[in-house]
């Protein structure tokens, strides 16, 4: 758990918030914590506020910090993308006049919460502001978690809960979600949902309870043509196509990992980690870490000329040239042939 929920359970308030990343998660489960400990069912609507700095003016926003609460203790007021505070282009035409935004840093009012979210990896520290933003409110970290980080994540929840999960379903749920704190969350409430007399959770359990995305559903089926599954990868294929997914789409998305697989085994060939290689492409760790075991089933030559295959494909498939989704499951076929022996 976050350190800083500890507190806000307690109703121990820092005047100023500053939630600084980019995992939902983490930003929203805050906002909830700060809205049930702060405010009264019946004075939310007059003591809560919340801006989009894209689109309102720090001074106004500062002005509704100022004002007394109505019928409440306090005020909570909430204010995202403060783009003036770093690196990133803007479309937006709003003028931030920051004085204002300075002095209230510097002599916040007590009565009053004043919550920054920042969905970004970090801020223009060479700015003045940002120094002293950090400086003056209590930082919330909302980076996106390693593995390690979402294993805690989630074993804290189930001991939060009184449940019991066994190592193998842990990681098979972290797989199924892409190593996302948000949707591993959210899929681990369902399954206690569902196990709630035996609280109990299986690996079985994940495997038929967790909804795949289409793209959780291309690693699985690239795992069974690696383990020479043929048929389990067809199920797979079929499956998706009942469910209406086009082949050039499912094509796509293979074509896209197959790219990262071979991005992969190059940059690992160059001495880098998982975690530059991470860094370097700007994908997820996990989708790193499940790629490098994919890419080890393929030398960089096979996984050059399947992309050359793909593409190929691609463009018949786009001009009309035989039947898309026989073309595909050839394809399927064809792949275990191409894993290194």
């Amino acid at each position: 758990m976050i350190a800083e929920w500890k507190k806000i359970e307690k109703k121990q308030f820092a005047p100023i918030y500053l939630i600084i990343g980019t995992e939902d998660y983490i930003i929203n489960e805050t906002k909830k914590r700060l809205v049930a400990n702060i405010l009264d069912t019946e004075d939310t609507d007059f003591n809560y506020a919340n801006f989009d700095l894209d689109e309102t003016a720090i001074e106004q926003v500062i002005e509704e910090a100022e004002t007394i609460p109505f019928f409440g203790d306090r005020r909570l007021i909430v204010a995202s993308n403060p783009s003036f505070l770093t690196t990133e282009k803007t479309k937006s035409k709003i003028e931030h006049r920051t004085a204002r935004f300075e002095d209230y840093l510097n002599e916040p009012v007590d009565y009053s919460i004043l919550v920054i979210i920042a969905r970004v990896e970090k801020l223009d520290e060479r700015k003045k502001l940002t120094k002293l933003l950090k400086k003056q409110a209590t930082i919330v970290d909302a980076k996106r978690p390693n593995d390690a980080e979402l294993r805690k994540w989630i074993q804290s929840a189930i001991k939060n809960n009184d449940f019991s999960m066994e190592i193998p379903a842990i990681e098979r749920l972290m797989e199924l979600t892409g190593g996302q704190l948000t949707t591993a969350m959210n899929e681990l409430d369902k399954l206690m949902l569902y196990k709630l007399e035996s609280r109990e959770i299986s690996v079985a359990d994940v495997e038929s309870l967790v909804v795949r995305s289409l793209e959780q559903n291309i690693f699985l089926l690239l795992d069974k043509m690696i383990a020479l599954d043929i048929s389990g990868a067809l199920s797979i294929y079929y499956d998706l196509l009942k469910q209406k997914e086009e082949p050039i789409k499912i094509l796509a998305l293979i074509a896209s990992q197959f790219r990262l697989l071979t991005q992969i085994k190059l940059l690992e060939k160059q001495g880098f980690s998982q975690q530059q290689v991470a860094q370097k492409l700007k994908v997820h760790p996990f989708r790193v870490k499940i790629g490098a075991r994919q890419a080890k089933s393929f030398s960089y030559e096979q996984l050059t000329a399947t992309l050359e295959r793909l593409a190929e494909m691609d463009f018949e498939m786009k001009t009309g040239y035989g039947d898309k989704a026989q073309k595909l499951e050839w394809f399927l076929f064809s792949l275990q042939d191409q894993r290194v022996k």
